[in-house]
């Protein structure tokens, strides 16, 4: 089994675009978190194939001040130009899914992204993170200071949240729930890497993450503006 794509690690760290640099996290239950701060593509492979298997590997999402030398909070976001909605088959915390949770994951994101779509928003890139789907939305790059900066996390938690009561219906049929992800510091799985989430059986196998969707980053305006009206 193939452990680790480089194609798809290159092409998340284009699609997440950030100005200055990007924070990686290495983490795993029972040890102690590592990170590290990269500046280019190169950086952001080699530091990701170091750990794949090792940890589960992940990329700050929202863009770092250019000067960040150790894990960023909420003070240290400068700028948000990705959102993300994580979806999760409801199992039994720290385990692998199943096949068919796997897939009821994937059914209920494409739920979702039709309904983006047939709603006039530009449909988001998906991925299969190892036991679930992120759904991945681009925005124009949203400037945030000290003077916005929980505005905006109360406008990313009412998006949230309206997307949460919107498919009630649909997630509760599949049994899958949308993991918090409004939070400014937010990370999330670098695709390309190996999920090691528990214990590596056969009816819940360790996968290796991969994109649903060609992760073409086009920017939604639309979107945007309904989250900071908070008209969705």
């Amino acid at each position: 089994m193939e452990s680790f794509n480089e194609k798809d690690v290159r092409l998340f760290y284009r699609f997440l675009n950030h100005k200055f640099l990007t924070e990686l996290r290495f983490l795993k239950k029972g040890h102690f978190p590592v990170f590290k701060i990269v500046k280019s593509e190169n950086e952001f492979v080699k530091a990701c194939r170091q750990w794949n298997g090792k940890r589960n590997v992940y990329a700050g999402l929202r863009d770092r001040r250019k000067d960040l030398k150790r894990p960023a909070n909420f003070s240290d976001i400068i700028g948000i130009q990705t959102i993300a909605i994580d979806i999760d088959p409801i199992r039994e915390t720290g385990i692998p899914s199943t096949e068919e949770e796997l897939k009821r994951a994937i059914e209920i994101s494409e739920i979702i992204q039709n309904w983006f779509r047939e709603n006039g928003f530009l449909p988001p890139v998906r991925a299969m993170t190892g036991n679930g789907v992120c759904m991945y939305f681009s925005i124009p790059f949203y400037e945030v200071n000290d003077e916005n900066r929980f505005d905006i996390t109360g406008k990313l938690d009412f998006f949230e949240k309206r997307v949460c009561e919107i498919f009630r219906k649909d997630l509760k049929r599949l049994n899958c729930k949308i993991d918090p992800m409004y939070d400014l510091p937010r990370i999330v799985k670098v695709i390309g890497t190996l999920s090691v989430k528990g214990e590596n059986t056969p009816e819940r196998p360790w996968r290796l993450s991969y994109f649903l969707d060609e992760p073409k980053r086009m920017e939604d305006e639309k979107l945007l503006k309904a989250i900071l009206e908070e008209s969705l």
